[in-house]
């Protein structure tokens, strides 16, 4: 049956089977060998929130876009507009040049999320996990995911990106921000994998409560752009980072409800965003 599939109806199953068996796979992983032990009471909770939401937010991003990626990859190609339709390149060294800029700019959209006050208010309920494990991956605002959204409608046409190089990106995505979310560490491996790719230890820097390290390590799957950008930070004894963000330790707003309303209704003694601090000692 799998055998009798085209390459782009592989690619979708794909896009909608990698999730789900990477989400198995580190969960069990966490069960088995966790970086942080968390009581298995607060974990189930804590994941099952996640998990509804995304699974609301992929229908809410499902019946606001469609087919517009779709769409949008096909009309580029027919009117030959975009980078990657007018380079004189095969398509493996296309498809490799789409990944990297694709990537390139999943880096500049995260720093963006950082910088500019408005796009915090939605990406900060990501950071107001205190208990980040694989399940974290999936946890984003919808209001995040529709501006993510439109700005990949505009630069679809920009590249030249066509539907399949998306998908494999996507699915690329998938594999990275599971793995580096995960409550795992890959001890003397990780230094040597970080080289490359974001890695677990790389993003637990990232998820901390001090600004120093929260405005860092932006990359998603190859880490070469914090190191281009300066924004690569490591630090030794992980064990003892703190996640999450402290104006969103209240148990109330780690419910549906409260991640929802995360961008809406700060708390009362909300902070200016988080780049404007001045980073501790």
């Amino acid at each position: 049956m799998i055998s009798e599939l085209s390459g782009i109806e592989l690619l979708y199953l794909s896009q909608r089977l990698v999730p789900v068996i990477l989400l198995g796979l580190f969960w069990s992983w966490e069960s088995w060998s966790a970086f942080k032990p968390y009581d298995r009471q607060i974990r189930y909770r804590h994941a099952f929130h996640n998990l509804l939401l995304a699974i609301l937010n992929a229908l809410f991003i499902g019946l606001l876009f469609g087919t517009a990626v779709e769409f949008t990859s096909q009309w580029a190609r027919e009117h030959n507009w975009g980078l990657l339709h007018q380079l004189p390149l095969g398509i493996f060294w296309k498809t490799i040049l789409a990944v990297v800029l694709l990537d390139a700019w999943m880096y500049c959209w995260h720093w963006l999320n950082h910088r500019i006050p408005f796009f915090w208010r939605f990406h900060r309920m990501h950071h107001s996990d205190p208990h980040m494990d694989v399940s974290t991956a999936t946890r984003f605002h919808w209001g995040e995911l529709t501006f993510s959204t439109l700005f990949r409608l505009l630069l679809i046409p920009l590249l030249g990106l066509v539907t399949w190089q998306l998908i494999l990106y996507g699915i690329l995505i998938y594999l990275s921000t599971q793995f580096h979310h995960a409550n795992i560490s890959l001890g003397k491996v990780d230094p040597l994998l970080r080289w490359l790719f974001v890695t677990p230890d790389m993003h637990k820097i990232h998820h901390s409560r001090l600004p120093r390290e929260l405005n860092s390590n932006y990359s998603t799957v190859f880490s070469c752009w914090d190191r281009l950008a300066g924004t690569f930070r490591m630090r030794p004894h992980l064990e003892t980072i703190d996640f999450g963000l402290s104006e969103y330790d209240d148990p109330d707003w780690q419910t549906l409800l409260g991640m929802w309303k995360t961008p809406f209704s700060p708390p009362p003694s909300q902070p200016a965003p988080p780049h404007r601090k001045s980073p501790p000692d």
